[in-house]
């Protein structure tokens, strides 16, 4: 799993770095704290997962070696997620933007490569690659030209040395050596942090992570425009086709969240009225079916992340593991549906190999997993962790409070979201985040 992550320019973020990410990790604060762009980080780690070469033709003829050895490594760019979504596209259309763009001065080679040309003094332009071919196979995964608006960022996965130019001062600062992390670069001048440039390198959004990145095409990240889109027909066709039962299982634990489908059947068919996509189908003994948009946005809400978890949980596997960004769970959910889906979430993933990030704004949620960690062994109740998010003038502080701790802060100081961040700077607060001070 994912155990540290270093930001350097992403969105409202200036800088900023959090430690210890465990299997269950929840993110709370104020508006505009960091929380969503977090969740997009991980997004954007996890599924950098299509193989390419990356060169800097500028280094190729460096006189030293250590600078030309820095020239060529192998680099992934963006892959497709669980769901079949394009990271990039997938992450503007929930910032109201073009899924697809065009970025002046990227260009796709002869051979099939991505040429960037970034105008910077410092690092000129670059190139993606593909991957030398296979032998006995066909496609050596080429890209081509609608990759043009679907990619805008690699990974560099432990590196054995990096340029000068390609390390942010901050990121050096934090005493980060390249083989100990994958280093993630993004170009697309929309990710950015916009103000304060002190040099070339600020232009990009650069981030850094410790730790094993799940399997690209393991991951959800499921907000409020998951909820409202219909499945693509090739996650829905491939799931059906190699998961026995699949329909079944995902309206048993539909049935769980929602007691009044106890009884119910559940189809996931193409979605009606000329849209593209499938969707569920609701089917009662001795009834027509009912599409599950007609139940309720809480019941489509469920429908949409059970489908996709009962669908990762059946793939996933220590060497492939998997990853849940979940963007408040609340939306849509009655408190008492809200309790029940959380548990039954919690219940699938249990014994999985999957690494969770959940941002809240609920007193419901955090409640919720502070009941429940308190009956827990100290050894899994460490799984989890909260962090409390500030940010100011684009620098990123987290206050933890880990396993057991959250549950006993709640019990003595109250609501954890409302601290303010000359309370939680104070010592005391630090020292009473700490599950052994608690225990």
């Amino acid at each position: 799993m994912i155990k540290s992550l270093f930001i350097h320019r992403f969105r409202g973020i200036k800088q900023g770095r959090i430690d210890d990410l465990r299997r269950f990790n929840v993110f709370i604060g104020p508006n505009n704290s960091g929380k969503t762009a977090v969740l997009e980080l991980l997004y954007l780690s996890a599924t950098s997962g299509r193989p390419a070469q990356f060169f800097r033709e500028d280094l190729m003829n460096a006189e030293d070696e250590a600078r030309a050895q820095a020239s060529a490594f192998d680099a992934t760019t963006s892959a497709h997620d669980l769901l079949g979504q394009a990271p990039l596209p997938c992450l503007r259309q929930r910032h109201n933007k073009s899924p697809r763009w065009k970025k002046e001065g990227t260009s796709l080679t002869s051979q099939g490569g991505i040429r960037v040309k970034l105008g910077l003094h410092s690092w000129p332009e670059f190139l993606l690659a593909a991957p030398p071919p296979i032998p006995d196979k066909e496609d050596n995964a080429v890209f081509v030209a609608e990759d043009l608006s679907e990619i805008a960022m690699f990974t560099l996965p432990k590196p054995k040395r990096l340029d000068d130019t390609m390390m942010p001062p901050y990121l050096r600062e934090q005493g980060l050596n390249p083989p100990d992390a994958d280093w993630h670069y993004l170009w697309e001048d929309d990710w950015a942090y916009r103000w304060a440039h002190q040099s070339d390198i600020d232009k990009l959004a650069i981030w850094a992570t410790q730790g094993q990145r799940p399997a690209p095409e393991h991951v959800i990240f499921f907000n409020f425009n998951t909820v409202v889109t219909h499945l693509s027909a090739s996650f829905a066709q491939n799931a059906y086709h190699h998961i026995p039962d699949w329909e079944a299982k995902i309206a048993a634990q539909m049935a769980k969240v929602f007691p009044t489908l106890e009884n119910a059947s559940l189809d996931v068919k193409e979605a009606k009225d000329g849209q593209p996509g499938y969707t569920g189908y609701v089917r009662f003994p001795g009834k027509t079916p009912l599409p599950v948009d007609q139940l309720g946005d809480g019941a489509r809400h469920a429908f949409k992340l059970l489908t996709a978890l009962v669908t990762l949980c059946e793939r996933v596997s220590e060497e492939r593991p998997g990853m849940l960004l979940w963007e408040e769970p609340e939306v849509f959910m009655h408190a008492a549906t809200l309790s029940r889906i959380l548990e039954v979430v919690f219940d699938l993933v249990r014994n999985k190999p999957i690494q969770i990030g959940i941002t809240t704004q609920s007193i419901e949620v955090l409640a919720w997993m502070a009941k429940h960690l308190e009956p827990l062994a100290a050894e899994e109740a460490d799984r989890f962790k909260a962090y409390h998010f500030y940010l100011e003038q684009g620098h990123l502080q987290t206050y933890p409070f880990a396993g057991k701790a959250l549950g006993g802060w709640m019990e003595f100081f109250g609501d954890p979201r409302m601290l303010k961040e000359e309370e939680l700077t104070s010592p005391f607060v630090k020292w009473s985040a700490q599950p052994e001070s608690l225990a």
